[in-house]
């Protein structure tokens, strides 16, 4: 099985990798959203935390500490501090709205990379990048109107925005870390800083839970680290543009946790928004779009950084 997949080509691998991590990424949800309602989110965070770093431990004491060295310590902190902040307001979101709706907010990640790009590093804001941000937030809006009391915008999709704002900075992070750092580290560190972040944080809050609370925060920490490093693989065999597309699956296996697990569908004007998001972020898309402002990003970035670049692999 392992010799037909490799003879496949990186990017065909890339998309199979991107899919099955979006697949393995919805059971995180459904891990969260089963968790009950009494746990705070900030302590589903650090009971996930405290079950995770344990067993990470375990594998560094048979594997050996150098899959773990790293020479970008403050870029590690930097991505575990937006990682598990992109978690947070997700999590959160997830109590007040279904796992295909959150999902389908979380599709307007690339759009912000593009406008981080433009904003931070100073890129040019073309045309074609104007037209598919507008056209993004037109998505957003036709998705949140049916929730929205006048102007106001409800608590959960604020979240679910301000997640994918999270998961779009570290993404660009883990992107740039690939050049030096292995997967295994990339999963390593983040847990590490969850604890010492997070477990302060829950204490002051902390409520009884039960072992099936424990149990999902533990299964939502063991699907995010496969979600994790299928993703790392991703886009270490395949090019940004072409594995991207396939992210946007996790709408259909979303829609099937929700009526398997909640005996729920999300409302029809979700999936016209979240096409309109599609729509805008194939418009970067085209002809390389995205992948050039991404890749500008990163040359941008890695200009500061006079570390030597190890050749992809």
């Amino acid at each position: 099985m392992t010799g037909t997949l490799m003879r496949l080509s990186g990017n065909v691998r890339g998309v199979l990798w991107m899919t099955a991590a979006m697949a393995s990424g919805v059971f995180v949800d459904v891990c969260a959203k089963l968790v009950s309602l009494d746990v705070p989110t900030s302590q589903i965070l650090a009971m996930r935390a405290l079950t995770t770093v344990p067993v990470f431990l375990i594998i560094v004491m048979f594997i050996g500490t150098r899959s773990i060295r790293t020479r970008r310590p403050m870029a590690h902190i930097a991505r575990g501090v937006l990682w598990y902040g992109s978690l947070f307001f997700v999590f959160f979101a997830l109590r007040q709205m279904s796992i295909a709706e959150v999902n389908a907010y979380l599709f307007i990640e690339a759009l912000l990379t593009v406008l981080m790009a433009v904003v931070i590093l100073g890129e040019k804001l073309t045309s074609r990048k104007l037209i598919a941000t507008v056209l993004g937030l037109v998505g957003v809006w036709v998705m949140c109107a049916p929730r929205m009391d006048g102007f106001g915008v409800p608590l959960g999709v604020a979240a679910a925005l301000i997640g994918a704002f999270c998961f779009s900075a570290q993404t660009l992070l883990a992107k740039i870390l690939t050049r030096t750092e292995t997967n295994f580290s990339m999963l390593f560190w983040p847990q590490i800083i969850a604890l010492v972040i997070w477990v302060p944080i829950a204490m002051i809050t902390w409520q009884p839970a039960g072992i099936a609370d424990w149990l999902y925060s533990a299964g939502a920490g063991f699907f995010a680290m496969c979600t994790n490093y299928m993703v790392l693989r991703a886009v270490r065999v395949a090019d940004a543009s072409v594995v991207s597309p396939a992210a946007y699956t996790a709408l259909p296996f979303s829609v099937a946790m929700d009526l398997i697990f909640f005996d729920m569908l999300p409302v029809p004007v979700i999936f016209v928004g979240a096409g309109i998001v599609v729509l805008a972020v194939m418009l970067l898309d085209y002809k390389g779009g995205a992948k050039q402002a991404e890749e500008e990003a990163l040359e941008a970035i890695g200009d500061d950084d006079a570390s030597p670049k190890p050749v992809k692999a």
